[in-house]
């Protein structure tokens, strides 16, 4: 073993992490727990042909925090707005459909002039349509997070195009959907029997399947730039540290100035 804490895995051929985990949301040492046994018996009751090993940005085995219920796409967006937004000055932030761990944490910044949204989630600061938000000027917002939630609109080119109307030039946004292999994208709004949308989406309540290529070719459509952020940014280690999946990417957009 090394001692910074990874020890190098003789059957993957790849450092594996060794240290304590943290969850950066709650600052708890924990063993995250799984939703392997779980999941993955769902996916096989409706035959979903992808395994959870095939998802982007899914850390199944070490999913949720016991503490704060954190999500690992919940810590990776806490490294996010931690590393690439400096407490320099408020911004003004739109979280649709919020995690729970990570509002509270986002709305702990005093930096932040944070605000929730959803059409159907309780609680939230403004109850919208992504597809439709008359109630934001143009350029009401310096960031926004949009965490799956595209999965479950029937058109998400609207979703994009009002994201981008509500960005203010030179804003930013996290646009992150579960990602099935490459190939593998479909869709189709009219499908309403929630187990065939088991079956070809990977979730009752979604209307369609991401890949890479789909994804981010409908966010540049939509006008904005993006980026996908990986361990190479992050560090493996800080990734392994928080129980984030080593091929977990972050997709960042950009309203061009």
């Amino acid at each position: 073993m090394l001692d910074n804490g990874w020890d190098v895995g003789r059957s993957v051929r790849r450092l594996v992490f060794r240290g304590p985990l943290r969850c950066n949301l709650c600052g708890s040492g924990v063993r995250f727990r799984s939703v392997t046994g779980e999941l993955g018996e769902t996916f096989a009751k409706y035959g979903f042909p992808y395994s959870l090993d095939d998802f982007e940005t899914l850390n199944h085995r070490q999913y949720r925090c016991p503490v704060c219920g954190s999500a690992d796409r919940d810590r990776l967006y806490g490294l996010y707005v931690d590393r690439f937004l400096p407490p320099d000055r408020v911004r003004r932030v739109l979280d649709f459909a919020p995690s729970p761990s990570l509002s509270r944490y986002l709305r702990g910044r005093a930096d932040l002039d944070y605000r929730t949204a959803d059409l159907m989630m309780a609680g939230v600061d403004d109850v919208v349509d992504i597809t439709h938000m008359p109630n934001y000027a143009d350029g009401s917002f310096e960031f926004f997070i949009c965490s799956h939630v595209l999965e479950h609109v029937s058109d998400d080119a609207l979703a994009l195009k009002e994201l981008y109307r509500v960005l203010t030039p030179g804003g930013r946004g996290i646009v992150m959907t579960p990602i099935a292999p490459e190939g593998s994208f479909d869709e189709d709004p009219s499908v309403v029997d929630e187990s065939e949308r088991w079956r070809r989406f990977a979730q009752g309540d979604h209307v369609r399947l991401y890949d890479r290529s789909t994804l981010c070719a409908r966010i540049r459509n939509s006008g904005f730039e993006v980026t996908a952020l990986d361990s190479r940014t992050f560090g493996q280690e800080t990734f392994a540290e928080h129980a984030i999946a080593e091929n977990s990417v972050l997709y960042v957009v950009e309203k061009p100035a």
